[in-house]
């Protein structure tokens, strides 16, 4: 259970840290599942085995990549069992203020060692047109230390209460490189925010420990030049008051079979809850005995 400041601590920057939520030998299991699916690679799963949503490079540079798995856990146990991991579905529901939680999606991003690819300045819950309102709270998991030198996180304290500004964070598209990703030009916050200062920080989140963050704040990851890999999770979770809006458009949509403003929460198997009235659910019974 997260302690009275680390939730303030959250409210007032829009991140959070916290330190060995997973055990070595959950670490180690997930690692594993994730170097099994990355050796298949986006063309090696059959049509009849269990496999993600999509699998693709995101930064549309071939010599750059940044490798994304959209819903891992469909294709592998050990994130299946991640999903619900009690911790952190208790951290979200408390950081969220809500007692109601259903996963919206999962996405690995893997940076290869030397050569991996930018993840641009973004705020997620632009990016996620399909239900309303906003889903507040990711965690987000490193398999390897994730530091400044191999394309750690960076964030901006407090700008998740600046309101949507993803147009302007696309302006900054050029910032992509270690030494200039906190050069963030053009924008005056708000007159009336918390805090006003647009200081972008590195946030290293080491192995074991869990980063959350809210679907607002400003975050990206520059390039990795460093001699070891950046392989990490987000879990993205939707609240019970989560509606789809069918106006939008979503990797996920296909999914969906709601009428416009149906509640997520009866749109089926690809959504499943993880908390009810406060209380995480805990991992089905079903798949304690099964490997990844």
């Amino acid at each position: 259970m997260l302690k009275q400041h680390q939730i303030d601590e959250f409210d007032r920057d829009g991140f959070l840290t916290v330190g060995d939520m997973l055990a070595s030998d959950e670490i180690g299991e997930l690692s594993d599942a994730l170097d099994q699916v990355l050796a298949k690679g986006p063309d090696g799963f059959s049509e009849d085995e269990p496999q993600p949503v999509n699998f693709r490079s995101l930064s549309g540079d071939e010599k750059h990549p940044v490798w994304q798995i959209v819903n891992i856990w469909e294709a592998t146990p050990a994130f299946e069992k991640l999903i619900y991991h009690p911790a952190i579905v208790e951290g979200i529901s408390q950081l969220a203020g809500q007692r109601d939680l259903m996963v919206w999606h999962d996405q690995i991003q893997y940076k290869p060692a030397q050569y991996g690819g930018s993840t641009h300045w973004h705020q997620d819950a632009p990016l996620w047109p399909i239900i309303k309102p906003m889903t507040p709270v990711s965690a987000w998991i490193p398999f390897d230390d994730a530091t400044e030198e191999n394309g750690c996180m960076w964030m901006v304290p407090g700008s998740h209460k600046w309101g949507n500004q993803i147009e302007f964070l696309r302006t900054q598209g050029n910032l992509s490189l270690l030494e200039n990703f906190n050069d963030l030009q053009g924008f005056e916050p708000p007159a009336d925010a918390e805090l006003r200062a647009i200081e972008a920080q590195p946030r290293p989140v080491l192995r074991g420990e869990v980063s959350f963050h809210h679907s607002l704040t400003w975050h990206g990851s520059p390039f990795n030049q460093s001699e070891r890999p950046r392989r990490a999770i987000a879990i993205h979770y939707m609240t019970g008051e989560a509606r789809f809006d069918a106006g939008g458009d979503h990797v996920m949509k296909q999914f969906v079979d709601l009428p416009d403003n149906a509640p997520m929460a009866e749109a089926g198997a690809h959504f499943p809850s993880v908390c009810r009235d406060g209380k995480p659910l805990g991992v089905p019974s079903r798949l304690h005995t099964t490997s990844a």
